[in-house]
């Protein structure tokens, strides 16, 4: 079998989390309908519904590091089932800097980090990831087998790699699901 070398599910936590804060601030203005101090102190985002932010939402949310943001507008859309509103509106309820203090051991198991590595590959451009932190390179890309750096820091995704390591897992998995252990 071989030896496979993987991002510690921590840090791509940490990347999912960052991508929260950029978008925040990027939809500031257009979400502060949404701010309230008292309940949204880090402000609002809103995942509008598209795949890539809803995987790392569902992962954010499992870990509490975001909780649903729930505007009585949408309270019709309550999901029976499941006992939530459904809503694209999300908050941080971590920082940057308490995520990467915050002990997510619970959820280094390689399940998690096949799901986490599915999530992060909807954010890749072609050959390269389409968004991280100043932290990617030496707390992801230099860890994990996925990710070539040359000697120029330049980070390459490798496809076959992922598809090899991460998706024969995918494929095998009972059920796809961030949880703790």
């Amino acid at each position: 079998m071989a030896n496979f070398r993987n991002a510690p599910v921590a840090a791509l936590i940490y990347e999912f989390l960052y991508d929260v804060y950029e978008m925040i601030e990027v939809d500031r203005s257009y979400l502060n309908w949404l701010e309230d101090e008292k309940t949204t102190p880090l402000g609002v985002f809103d995942h509008g519904f598209t795949s890539k932010w809803e995987w790392s939402t569902n992962i954010l949310e499992e870990v509490g590091a975001i909780v649903p943001v729930k505007p009585p507008h949408l309270a019709a859309n309550q999901d029976d089932a499941r006992r939530r509103i459904v809503t694209p509106f999300y908050t941080p309820v971590m920082t940057l800097r308490v995520c990467q203090a915050t002990d997510f051991s619970a959820f280094e198991t390689f399940d998690n980090y096949c799901y986490a590595m599915f999530t992060l590959d909807q954010h890749v451009d072609g050959d390269h990831p389409s968004f991280g932190s100043p932290q990617f390179l030496d707390a992801v890309a230099a860890k994990d087998d996925i990710f070539e750096v040359d000697a120029f820091s330049r980070v390459t995704y490798k496809t076959d790699r992922f598809n090899e390591k991460v998706m024969t897992r995918w494929e095998e998995m009972q059920i796809r699901a961030f949880k703790a252990v």
